[in-house]
């Protein structure tokens, strides 16, 4: 095998003709240029993955537990506090109201929480920008900046008395960091929610140590819990959205690999010429002992040798350029599309690895069918015009 490797790297960048390194060089850069585009963006997919989970676990829980009585949530609460992989368990309500502002009338969503509870007020508070009141609503920040809410006092239509306009402080303003909540949510004490409407949905919200795991406590409560429950996880919550991005980033990873597979072509064309023209030295070669398999290898070598080389420096670029986005964001999304303001990059080196296989892979396959030519060839054809 060291023969065999000796004559395939002796070979491979060393041609009668000039034009045969320079293929060879252009079939490594072809295999770079797939690998670090296929790092780059599969990356950024997972960049959009976590970066979205992360956010919208801010605001949202991992489980999400429905009940006809506030009661049956009350009881639950108490007894899911107990298991050990609970952090925070807490009643939370949601309604509808209209908000009039100058000449616009926008529907929004009411959030009450349990401020009394230290965790959940501590969990909210972290994304508050300004607090300017004692009491009343916190904004979000997106509808701020596209009504210009700022010492205004409120004017809520509740859904149930619409036509008797409440009015309600602006305590202040937060940012979660998702277009959609920073622009559609007020949120307040789940009592001070209470006072103006009867009409809402109650909820209890329970936060848990490892959030990929919420379906195991889902299990244990349907399981260990008589009563009415309706439970979802944050995965169940956002399926359709999570299950795009799964089938983007797959469709991206096939489309890409149509760009390692083009190089593997050029590194096929790059040992065809090279068994070309090396008919006179395989011939030489057989006629003193070498068999085809031996022959086989040689030129199937010369492939993985510019297939790695390739690989290694699609390698360093896409790694490269991925640290570079993540330092410096360059590059800004807008947000009601994309729900984040930036290009989020994650490197998975679980990824890194499959690509990196992928290319080495087609590199391999690519130069063996041009080397089973050469691996046939008789000495006495070889030698033939020589």
């Amino acid at each position: 095998m060291i023969t065999e490797f000796f004559l395939a790297s002796r070979y491979i960048f060393r041609g009668r003709a000039k034009h045969v390194s320079f293929i060879s060089i252009v079939s490594c850069f072809g295999v770079a240029l797939g690998v670090a585009a296929l790092i780059v963006v599969i990356s950024v997919m997972d960049g959009f993955d976590k970066d979205l989970m992360e956010r919208l676990l801010r605001f949202n829980y991992h489980l999400v537990v429905e009940a006809k009585e506030e009661e049956e949530l009350l009881k639950l609460k108490k007894e899911i506090l107990k298991y050990d992989d609970v952090k925070v368990a807490s009643l939370f309500l949601q309604t509808q109201v209209f908000v009039k502002k100058d000449a616009y009338i926008i529907p929004l969503v009411i959030r009450g929480i349990e401020f009394s509870n230290s965790s959940e007020k501590k969990n909210f508070y972290k994304y508050v920008i300004e607090e300017k009141n004692t009491d009343g609503f916190f904004v979000g920040e997106g509808l701020k900046r596209k009504f210009l809410f700022n010492n205004d006092n409120l004017l809520l239509y509740p859904l149930e008395n619409i036509f008797k306009p409440q009015e309600a402080k602006i305590k202040g303003f937060f940012k979660i960091g998702l277009y959609e909540i920073d622009s559609n949510y007020l949120v307040a004490d789940i009592d001070s929610v209470k006072n103006i409407t009867s009409n809402y949905l109650l909820f209890l919200g329970i936060r848990i140590k490892d959030p990929f795991v919420a379906y195991k406590l889902k299990e244990k409560i349907v399981k260990n819990f008589a009563g009415d429950f309706f439970v979802s996880t944050w995965v169940e919550q956002n399926r359709v959205l999570f299950s795009a991005l799964k089938l983007e980033k797959m469709a991206m990873f096939v489309i890409l690999s149509l760009i390692v597979l083009v190089a593997s072509f050029n590194i096929f064309a790059t040992i065809t010429v090279k068994v070309v023209e090396k008919i006179k030295d395989i011939g030489v070669l057989k006629s003193i002992g070498f068999t085809n398999s031996q022959i086989l290898k040689i030129f199937s070598l010369q492939g993985l040798i510019l297939g790695l080389i390739g690989v290694v420096g699609g390698l360093f670029f896409g790694l490269s350029l991925c640290l570079i986005l993540k330092k410096y964001p360059l590059i800004k999304l807008p947000e009601e599309i994309y729900y984040i303001e930036k290009l989020p990059v994650s490197i998975d080196y679980k990824d890194v690895i499959i690509i990196a296989f992928v290319g080495v892979l087609l590199s391999f396959i690519s130069s063996t069918f041009a080397a089973a030519k050469a691996a046939h060839f008789q000495p006495s054809e070889a030698l033939r015009y020589e």
